[in-house]
């Protein structure tokens, strides 16, 4: 027996931003987000963004002084970032994936942006049972965020 699908699909991302108007910057400017609104909320997020990806699911930036909803109760130390082994070892997030039909070229312009470069565009096969092929890139964004480019719709066995 099934469960009923409660869900209407994701939402939304939320990242807290060592910086907010570059983090803004790197995400309408360079990846095509479009700003939707800012915000703030007493006793937590003292100013956020919302930020839609063209479909309406949203990345959510909170500034570093913020303590967001759900999020910890700490403010970001903008002076102390992690290490990438630091943060290794605490993240839950392993990384979010934006889809894309030129994995390249939106590579390319994330690191004309300032990310850094994680692993080059490249074509990826899945081992069996049910293999799938696609092309992918991963860069750090500016809070250290870790962005896959993904295009599906290539090789063998893709799907949406």
């Amino acid at each position: 027996m099934s469960l009923p699908v409660l869900n209407r699909g994701l939402d939304h991302i939320a990242i807290r931003a060592y910086d907010l108007d570059a983090s803004v910057a790197f995400y309408t400017e360079a990846l095509g987000f479009r700003f939707v609104r800012e915000w703030a909320l007493d006793g937590g997020a003292t100013r956020a963004v919302f930020l839609d990806a063209g479909d309406d699911r949203l990345i959510e930036l909170f500034d570093a002084g913020s303590t967001p909803p759900g999020g910890s109760s700490q403010p970001l130390d903008p002076a102390h970032r992690p290490t990438d082994d630091e943060r290794g070892r605490v993240a839950a997030l392993v990384h979010f994936a934006l889809r894309t039909d030129d994995v390249p070229a939106l590579y390319d312009r994330a690191l004309d942006a300032g990310a850094r470069p994680l692993a080059e565009p490249r074509k990826i096969t899945t081992d069996v049972p049910d293999p799938m092929t696609f092309q992918a890139a991963f860069v750090r964004g500016p809070n250290d965020e870790v962005i896959e480019f993904i295009d599906r719709e290539t090789g063998e066995g893709s799907r949406r």
